[in-house]
């Protein structure tokens, strides 16, 4: 049963532990924050599980393998039925269904809920849409060959399935994977075959827009890499990286190298900007109104951000960038020599040891910029450009919904706890966690939860701010 407790609870007795996750904060200037929780155990946990745990993407479940007695799933608590293997858990982007490769006898199928697929030699990962209504996996057919499941039907079988790799459109409508038949690959999409080609670009993978209108992808055709942009094919070159569609999808760029060895360039809406020695792996990116756009590149063994075309000051090295919610501004941070900064809206702030990557995040407003840093042995986050409080380790710094408040976890030597703006919470535990890649996870503008363990046990914490 859940348990209510006031803020001025008698913190537990803990085990210090590695911080997996993050919390809540307060809003600047304000001067007392009273905060209650309640906790809900999701049951034992013990270490020996924690390597397989899974936790789901709204942060309020718990699935692990057990392998006590042969093996079996245990969601939230409650043992799931007993398999001679199981592996591969993964839960829907709700969070509402958890599904995992489970084997019997020597055949393979997937569980997803109370139900299991007919059995096969093999099965890859089970892979849920955006919408979480519709699953999908490569299974290896007795016949020695392949086909990706989708919603239970198995498509036509082909000798490979490119990478493993499936693509579910952002409307969760249409999907794409590539297929290889006698030497040749095809992109199956919505059941078509579009092809054949040579080979297709898994680096690039196969990019929906938002409204799952259009599609671009990369394949190789008479020895040259081509991206194909709603079935036309591009100018050919030799390698392609980044393969990007602006939020509204009207907008398409990609990065592409002409020759071997040769200089780098983005290609967007179909005209090549200037040369850089490289363009930075991921670093491409529209900002949310998909008016601008904005990468890392590499010249003369100094990085410069490129926004709008127009490249900035150089560095020896470019980390994260960041624009804004609502597109006006851009963060990113930069490394010279042993330190590491945040230039926001061209404007150097502090050095530190280290910026923690990933950690940039503007309030939803865009008033307000945040991350954590380094400073020798010590952990803190850096908020409106001020240095707070000092910890062993910090995590997952976020904005409440309305911009107020910063909160973040942290862990010191009495254990691991919530902070919301500088103030920590009472109650301690062994460890926090959250899901990989999220920030803290607000239900309301004033409530957020995480996922705690202690004594052995998990528990899902909500709090609220008073």
């Amino acid at each position: 049963m859940p348990k209510t407790r006031p803020q001025n609870h008698r913190p537990c007795r803990v085990v210090l532990a590695c911080l997996v996750a993050l919390a809540a904060g307060t809003a600047a200037g304000q001067t007392e924050i009273n905060r209650r929780y309640t906790e809900t155990s999701l049951g034992p946990f013990p270490p020996e599980v924690r390597e397989s745990a899974v936790l789901s993407p709204d942060g309020r479940h718990l699935g692990y393998i057990d392998s006590s007695d042969g093996q079996r799933v245990v969601l939230d608590g409650k043992p799931q039925p007993v398999y001679d293997r199981v592996a591969a858990l993964q839960f829907s982007p709700d969070g509402s269904q958890l599904a995992y490769a489970a084997q019997r006898g020597g055949r393979w199928c997937i569980v997803a809920g109370d139900r299991e697929s007919p059995g096969y030699e093999r099965v890859g990962p089970p892979q849920f849409s955006p919408d979480s209504a519709r699953l999908a996996y490569v299974a290896l057919l007795d016949v020695g060959r392949r086909a990706v499941v989708v919603d239970g039907q198995p498509g036509r079988p082909c000798d490979l399935i490119s990478a493993g790799l499936i693509e579910f459109s952002p409307d969760s409508a249409r999907m794409a994977y590539g297929a290889m038949r006698e030497g040749k690959c095809c992109l199956v999409v919505d059941g078509e075959e579009l092809g054949p080609f040579d080979d297709l670009g898994t680096r690039t993978g196969y990019c929906f827009s938002a409204d799952g209108e259009r599609l671009a992808f990369a394949a190789l055709v008479e020895g040259k890499v081509c991206v194909i942009i709603d079935g036309r094919q591009q100018p050919p070159c030799y390698d392609v990286g980044d393969l990007v569609f602006s939020p509204d999808g009207r907008r398409v760029a990609y990065t592409a190298q002409e020759r071997k060895d040769g200089p780098w360039s983005v290609v967007l809406d179909g005209e090549k900007q200037q040369p850089y020695d490289t363009i930075g792996d991921g670093s491409l990116q529209f900002s949310p109104d998909s008016a601008r756009l904005a990468y890392a590149a590499q010249q003369a063994g100094r990085w410069l951000a490129v926004v709008d075309g127009q490249p900035g000051e150089a560095h020896e090295r470019i980390a994260q960038m960041l624009f804004s919610p609502d597109s006006k501004r851009l963060a990113c941070v930069v490394g010279d020599g042993q330190t590491e900064a945040v230039v926001i809206d061209g404007h150097s702030e502090r050095g530190f040891d280290a910026i923690g990557g990933g950690s940039l995040v503007f309030s939803p407003n865009s008033r307000r910029l945040g991350y954590i840093a380094r400073s020798g042995w010590a952990r803190f986050v850096v908020v409106d450009g001020l240095r707070k409080a000092r910890y062993t380790m910090v995590g997952y710094l976020t904005f409440t919904p309305d911009g107020r408040h910063y909160a973040h976890t942290a862990l010191d030597k009495t254990g691991a706890f919530s902070v919301v703006d500088g103030r920590a919470a009472a109650h301690r535990y062994e460890s926090i966690w959250n899901p990989p890649g999220a920030q803290l996870l607000f239900d309301y503008r004033d409530r957020f939860h995480y996922l705690a363990v202690k004594e052995g046990e998990a528990f899902l914490v909500e709090e609220k701010i008073e």
